[in-house]
């Protein structure tokens, strides 16, 4: 990852937290390179940026519309388990529990995607009664939400596509 992508990156990703003992109190080194000064840890904007996606401990996805209900995946990033739940009957099954592999495999497609970084919301006025989607990203520190209306972020079809491999779905494309 070069300078310019870090540049880039929003609020989300706090470079200035410590990446080993959480602390705030830090020292800037130079542009990229950070020292804590609870635990005397030194890091760069890249270990940042790898610790972020690591307290990412669950996903869930919530998308449907007009008429037609809403679905749920949920995914536990600790333990592997992917859940189906439906608005319509108030349907939950377990579907699949992840391995090592599949789980390293989602983590390295949410941050290809850039999922820390999508906007926090995501409409386009001009379509009716189309798609309604959220993400939660749950973290111990609290959860990220982002969702739409009828709008997607860069990077949706490849989100899309993996999720519903791992739940055995068809999520929405954008219209």
């Amino acid at each position: 990852m070069d300078a310019q992508y870090f540049e880039r990156m929003s609020a989300v990703i706090m470079y200035r937290k410590c990446v080993d003992c959480g602390s705030r109190k830090t020292e800037e080194l130079n542009m990229d390179e950070y020292v804590c000064s609870e635990c005397g840890r030194a890091w760069d904007r890249a270990e940042a940026f790898e610790a972020a996606y690591r307290e990412i401990n669950g996903v869930k996805i919530s998308y449907g519309g007009f008429n037609r209900g809403f679905n749920e995946i949920e995914i536990d990033l600790k333990t592997g388990g992917v859940r189906l739940g439906s608005t319509r009957g108030r349907v939950e099954k377990t579907v699949a529990t992840l391995g090592d592999k599949e789980l390293t495999e989602l983590m390295e497609m949410l941050r290809e995607v850039d999922i820390l970084n999508w906007k926090r919301s995501y409409d386009n006025p001009f379509v009716l009664e189309g798609t309604q989607w959220e993400i939660v990203l749950k973290r111990a520190a609290g959860e990220l939400i982002r969702s739409g209306n009828n709008g997607f972020p860069g990077g949706w079809d490849i989100f899309c596509n993996e999720i519903g491999k791992i739940a055995q779905v068809s999520l929405p494309e954008p219209r």
